[in-house]
């Protein structure tokens, strides 16, 4: 494997440091930043000033850096716009040049990688991280996440060289994939996405983000924060997402409608694809989410108790 960086394909990181980064980030998403340290990480919303999610991010924290992971069809776009907002704050906004990857957990892959680092723990809890080496050997970055996902997600952030080395080793022929994409990973686990093609589409609460605790009501103000806030506390949430399944041919996209005879109940936010087969996250209507819908004529099943956390 020749010296390169490593990335997960679809998804970018904005880098975000300096003495004022956490209380700039703060006045930005939708989570408390104060809930995330070195041994956590959050996921958070980002929207526009009517209260919609422009970007959906997966931050962990090291060393005081924070890494804000997100689709790269929105990544220079949401990098550009959150600089707008530094004025005289200490604040530096850049692309990572980390290298990333992730796995699922095994005990050969766990056990090559404590091999490599000298039997460096593994992270246990949904969100936990682990950073290695420790605050007081600052001589390289690696983290390990454990994220959503069956059978064990763990993602991977550190230096280029670290990164290499450790991909090597652990996956055979040096081939990094999965065989299961991050999208499809993150549609299993019931967490969305914005992209492009959905930026301004949906409100926090139908993407459930209340509900995974991407969302906190008793942090202080930031960009859409009074209409969230009105939704959670004035009104029953009337659209949620859910999980489906979609038997078809057809190409869709990002953002497609979803029609109950000739009204438009809702949008997809997520898909993946395996031959005719989807894999979908989608928006609904609540009073419709037992009823016969479909995208493009074709009957979507949908997994009606996946609308909790």
């Amino acid at each position: 494997m020749s010296e390169q960086q490593i990335k997960i394909p679809g998804l970018d990181v904005i880098l975000v440091r300096g003495g004022d980064a956490a209380a700039f980030l703060q006045g930005q998403i939708t989570n408390d930043i104060n809930l995330l340290d070195k041994d956590k990480a959050i996921y958070a919303g980002y929207c526009n000033p009517k209260g919609r999610l422009i970007a959906f991010f997966l931050i962990i924290k090291t060393w005081d850096n924070y890494f804000l992971f997100c689709p790269s069809s929105i990544s220079d776009e949401i990098r550009k716009r959150l600089s707008m907002f530094i004025l005289r704050s200490q604040v530096i906004i850049e692309k990572s040049k980390y290298s990333y990857f992730y796995f699922y957990g095994n005990t050969y892959a766990e056990e090559a990688f404590k091999n490599i680092w000298g039997g460096v723990p593994f992270p246990t809890k949904l969100m936990e991280t682990v950073q290695h080496p420790n605050e007081q050997n600052t001589t390289g970055l690696l983290s390990i996440t454990k994220l959503p996902g069956e059978n064990g997600r763990f993602l991977v952030l550190g230096d280029d060289k670290k990164i290499e080395m450790i991909c090597s080793k652990i996956f055979q022929n040096n081939e990094i994939s999965n065989g299961i994409s991050w999208n499809t990973s993150d549609i299993e686990a019931k967490i969305p996405n914005i992209f492009s093609e959905t930026q301004g589409k949906f409100i926090p609460q139908s993407l459930n983000l209340d509900l995974m605790d991407a969302i906190n009501f008793k942090k202080g103000c930031y960009t859409g924060q009074e209409i969230v806030a009105r939704t959670h506390y004035l009104g029953k949430v009337k659209r949620r997402m859910y999980q489906a399944n979609l038997e078809s041919d057809e190409v869709i996209k990002y953002g497609e409608e979803i029609y109950l005879n000739n009204e438009i109940v809702g949008h997809i936010v997520n898909f993946s694809k395996r031959d005719s087969a989807y894999k979908l996250l989608v928006e609904l209507k609540v009073e419709v989410d037992d009823k016969s819908i479909t995208i493009k004529n074709k009957p979507l099943k949908i997994f009606k108790h996946d609308n909790s956390a």
